[in-house]
């Protein structure tokens, strides 16, 4: 089936109709950004970019930025781009999912109809699961890492010479140098397919479909999402080779494995992927995101309490100011382009277990906004009372919620990480 260039498409208006249909339905596009979008359609404001794009005019430079991942030492490096250049490049995102056929089957990530719900899915599926060892890692600073002078040539080959046009802007895209930064133009020696860039996703996914469909065509247990990656094998010697063959095609690429995050387990041991636990047949959520999400909740609430000492606010204020700010993290932030902690969790968790657990801290951190301490007298403040300042307990959430997971939109945004599980 031919498709045309992408960049020819750029000039039709129909053409953008429909991908602000898509933006309008899609959980990761927040209302402002929305609203601009609708802006630059109806002025006409695609049409000088794509004269630019077709006549070979250097792209805007991305503005290097350093994210710190708070209550820890952590930083992950990301390239942001200017909120029109940011349109062009999330329009071509869009137009590349037409190709999503060319993935194999037990590639999860960045793909229609697919996500974390099917990943885990096909996974319990697997024939005798309980009796497998498994082998799960993660490719350090994945985005960032990959080469452009390799993906280029598999950009080519994947998209074929009907999107020579838009190769051709892909290429000039990853091989311009320069960054800003600090309103300074410099250049990066490791931007890579640059995380946090609308398109690192489909090249994500592609730079190491080789590899995955080695897996897929030879009936071996394995998924991959993004950079993670799990295998299943019968026996520790098959365990063994599965992990050199992996290792090999990342060194093959220039990758590398994030030590910390490399796991092994044996037959009936607990095993990680993808914020979620496997043990027993049951699926819970991992104990990574359970600390982290704790983490959030005791930093929040630290910072409440010190507002309301300084603004003289009431207990009630700041309860329902902590309440309000967890409703939106873990329920419907419609503001905010990552996925909802719920909508990650609950359509594949099999138990209550860890919801009970974050329930009771919630309402732990809530008291604490009394008295700034943790301790019996905080129970003076009633359960029902902190229910009645808009407390949403995740148990009943989850029993309430309809967990058969959306269809026919991407499961999470280029750049996001799963909860956890970021570095």
């Amino acid at each position: 089936m031919m498709r045309r260039d992408f960049t020819e498409t750029l000039f039709e208006r129909d053409s953008w109709e429909e991908f602000y249909t898509y933006c309008q339905t899609n959980e990761h596009t927040r209302r402002a950004e929305l609203i601009k979008l609708r802006q630059f359609i109806d002025c006409g404001g695609f049409l000088p970019w794509a004269e630019r794009i077709r006549d070979g005019e250097p792209f805007p430079y991305p503005e290097r930025a350093v994210l710190n991942k708070k209550g820890t030492a952590k930083k992950r490096v990301v390239f942001m781009f200017p909120d029109e250049a940011g349109i062009i490049l999330k329009y071509f995102a869009f137009r590349l999912h037409a190709f999503d056929g060319i993935f194999a089957d037990n590639l999860y990530s960045f793909r229609v109809n697919r996500g974390v719900k099917r990943a885990v899915s096909d996974i319990l599926s697997v024939p005798g699961l309980d009796a497998k060892y498994v082998y799960k890692l993660d490719i350090h600073d994945y985005f960032n890492s990959v080469d452009p002078e390799k993906i280029i040539p598999m950009l080519r080959e994947a998209l074929g010479e009907e999107q020579k046009g838009f190769v051709a802007f892909a290429t000039a895209f990853l091989r311009n140098p320069y960054v800003t930064e600090g309103g300074e133009v410099h250049p990066e020696l490791n931007k890579g397919i640059m995380a946090g860039n609308p398109l690192s996703a489909f090249m994500a996914n592609l730079f190491l479909s080789d590899m995955d469909w080695h897996f897929m065509e030879n009936a071996i247990p394995y998924a991959r999402y993004s950079d993670d990656i799990i295998v299943f094998a019968d026996s520790e010697e098959e365990l063994t080779g599965y992990r050199e063959e992996i290792l090999r095609r990342l060194s093959e690429r220039g990758l590398t494995v994030n030590p910390k995050k490399v796991f092994h387990a044996c037959p009936g041991e607990n095993w990680d992927f993808l914020g979620i636990t496997y043990r027993g047949g049951a699926v819970d959520v991992a104990r990574a995101s359970v600390e982290k999400l704790k983490g959030k909740m005791r930093r929040k609430a630290k910072a409440l309490y010190r507002w309301k000492q300084k603004k003289g606010a009431s207990d009630e204020q700041a309860i329902r100011a902590f309440l309000r700010h967890f409703n939106r993290k873990l329920y419907n932030n419609p503001n905010h382009s990552e996925l909802t902690w719920a909508r990650w969790f609950f359509p594949v968790i099999t138990t209550d277990e860890s919801l009970k657990e974050l329930d009771a801290y919630l309402v732990s951190n809530a008291r604490y906004l009394v008295t700034g301490k943790h301790g019996k007298s905080n129970y003076n403040l009633r359960y029902e009372t902190i229910r009645s300042y808009g407390f949403k307990s995740l148990v009943h959430a989850y029993y309430e919620t309809d967990r058969g997971g959306a269809k026919g939109t991407v499961d999470v945004a280029p750049g996001d990480t799963v909860p956890g599980e970021d570095e």
